[in-house]
């Protein structure tokens, strides 16, 4: 699995600092002209990165940009693996365990942005296959925790990460309102539910856990994770969790939060299915 991936033209883009002199550096990711990113793994080169993919088509859906979405969205389906009703985007490299391996994480993402992809461009073939990226994480990317369901954002380990959880949640959620699928609905709430439970757990300090019993965040996922709280205390206003935890989390980054906005929102279909929150992973 250690070949090196030949890509396109667009490549030109690969490294950094060149133009003045520099040693070249390897570009953290590229994007080919369909759109699909590339990230560069040290020994395995530019490997297809599913997760970000499906946040890139996110961010174009949002923007309205029905081409390039249109693109994106087909290579994308194009990649995906098919085991019977269910539709899966695998990782082609070593991540500490075997390979080809999906992640539940990508599968939620995927789910939303497709959907919300044959929203945009009016395509019944790109609504199915977000139902198959449900199925997939449905049938093998979930575990019993907290009461709920926890992500796997690697399929090869039961590790319970806490901002796949968060992203994978308001994903799932927005999937469920965009296909008006009571199912996913459903598992949407009960991964909301184990968030909720075991959120104190990921708490040292005023600072978070990467993982349940891990160690604390790095810098960066710690404003991830504060992030990603902001945008449930928006999701879920009479839930005062989100908001409270968000603050405190904040002030340790010596941040200024965000006054509490107030209880009631609504939610309208158009705004949620192509205008409103396209969060699958930070830019």
């Amino acid at each position: 699995m250690r070949a090196a991936l030949v890509l396109p033209a667009v490549a030109i883009l690969l490294y950094s600092g060149a133009a003045r002199g520099a040693t070249p550096a390897p570009a953290a990711e590229i994007v080919n002209g369909d759109g699909l990113v590339f990230r560069y793994y040290p020994g395995y080169g530019y490997r297809f990165q599913p997760l970000l993919s499906f946040a890139r088509l996110n961010r174009l859906v949002s923007a309205r940009s029905v081409g390039p979405s249109r693109r994106l969205a087909s290579a994308l389906v194009a990649r995906g693996v098919r085991r019977g009703g269910a539709v899966y985007w695998q990782y082609d490299f070593p991540y500490g365990g075997p390979v080809p391996w999906t992640s539940g994480f990508a599968q939620a993402v995927g789910a939303q942005a497709l959907a919300r992809a044959g929203v945009l461009v009016g395509s019944a073939s790109f609504a199915r296959v977000a139902e198959g990226a449900f199925h997939g994480l449905r049938q093998t990317l979930l575990m019993r925790l907290g009461g709920g369901l926890w992500v796997r954002e690697y399929g090869f380990t039961n590790m319970a990460i806490l901002n796949a959880q968060l992203q994978s949640t308001l994903s799932l959620e927005s999937y469920a309102r965009v296909a008006e699928n009571a199912v996913a609905g459903r598992v949407a709430a009960a991964m909301y539910r184990a968030a909720y439970v075991l959120l104190p757990r990921f708490q040292v300090g005023c600072w978070s856990r990467y993982s349940l019993g891990g160690a604390a965040a790095t810098t960066s996922y710690h404003a991830y994770h504060v992030e990603l709280l902001r945008r449930l205390g928006l999701a879920h206003r009479s839930a005062p969790i989100w908001w409270s935890t968000y603050a405190a989390w904040s002030r340790c980054l010596g941040r200024r939060p965000d006054p509490r906005p107030p209880a009631a929102v609504v939610w309208r279909r158009g705004h949620a299915a192509v205008g409103g929150s396209a969060s699958g992973w930070p830019p």
